[in-house]
């Protein structure tokens, strides 16, 4: 039978990692469920100027802080994918990929993942397919790239891009005239009205097929770049724990959602101000209270 966990965290992010140390220095069995790696959407900032006690920091080396001092306390790290969880009982349920985990509270820390074309482009992920223009761009140093765009949501990724790309064409499907009119980087080229349809190539991506004001376009690229925006991870907790219209957990002041023994903190869940010092503040209520 799997152990029974005083503790579990879903998601290994600035939020997850610190209700890990506040539960561990309660003398908690405590472990942190998470998908890929520890730090969460803090890795892909390359720059951070208002985290206490650091005048300037890239994301990457703050989480790796956070990550040794989980190291330091011993706190069990689990990878694997929660698809699905039971929280009727009071003993809770997580589903994984790899196996079911038990726990007597739950801290959901899962932030926000990014917004998917819903096209054939995960055929492609990490083959030419990237969420994180500021994580991947050095892949495709003087190369032509595409990104995916919606209202301009793509525009800053784009601007990134430009500074080792050789090329970067901005799909962005609402009219984006103006911008484009105003557009004085070289590199950057956006075209409004534009619907991607396929991903194409053999190993790698080579080219996009774009629906252009009505006409099929196929455009050479190394590279797609998915900038549609982020939402919280929260599919499996439909009609198990409340949410709000946008998806966010509801939970009160000291982060108890609608289920008892069942938190949630950062990004995920309701909140004014989505900042690392933010989700450091809930992981340690949570962590104290869980």
């Amino acid at each position: 039978m799997e152990s029974l966990y005083d503790v579990l965290i879903i998601g290994g992010g600035v939020a997850g990692m610190t209700a890990a140390i506040y539960a561990k220095r309660r003398g908690k069995n405590v472990a942190i469920i998470e998908r890929f790696a520890l730090g969460g959407q803090v890795v892909s900032l390359t720059r951070i100027e208002n985290f206490p006690s650091q005048s300037e920091i890239d994301g990457l080396s703050l989480s790796q802080m956070f990550s040794k001092q989980i190291k330091h306390l011993n706190v069990k790290v689990i990878f694997d994918d929660i698809i699905k969880v039971d929280f009727s009982d009071k003993e809770k349920v997580l589903y994984g990929g790899k196996g079911q985990y038990r726990a007597k509270s739950i801290i959901i820390a899962t932030g926000l993942s990014s917004v998917e074309l819903g096209k054939n482009e995960n055929d492609f992920f990490g083959r030419g397919v990237s969420y994180c223009a500021v994580c991947d761009a050095n892949f495709y140093k003087n190369q032509a790239v595409c990104v995916a765009s919606k209202g301009g949501s793509g525009i800053k990724g784009a601007l990134e891009l430009a500074e080792v790309c050789s090329k970067v064409v901005v799909l962005d499907s609402e009219d984006m005239s103006k911008y484009a009119s105003a557009n004085k980087n070289p590199k950057i080229q956006v075209i409004s009205n534009a619907e991607i349809k396929k991903v194409e190539g053999d190993k790698v991506v080579d080219r996009i097929v774009a629906n252009v004001d009505g006409k099929d376009r196929e455009i050479k690229t190394a590279a797609l770049f998915v900038e549609l925006g982020k939402k919280p991870k929260t599919d499996i907790y439909q009609n198990i724990i409340d949410l709000d219209d946008r998806g966010f957990i509801k939970t009160d002041s000291n982060m108890r959602t609608s289920v008892d023994g069942v938190f949630a903190v950062g990004d995920v869940r309701c909140g004014f101000l989505k900042q690392i010092v933010m989700a450091c503040s809930d992981g340690a209520i949570a962590g104290q209270l869980a």
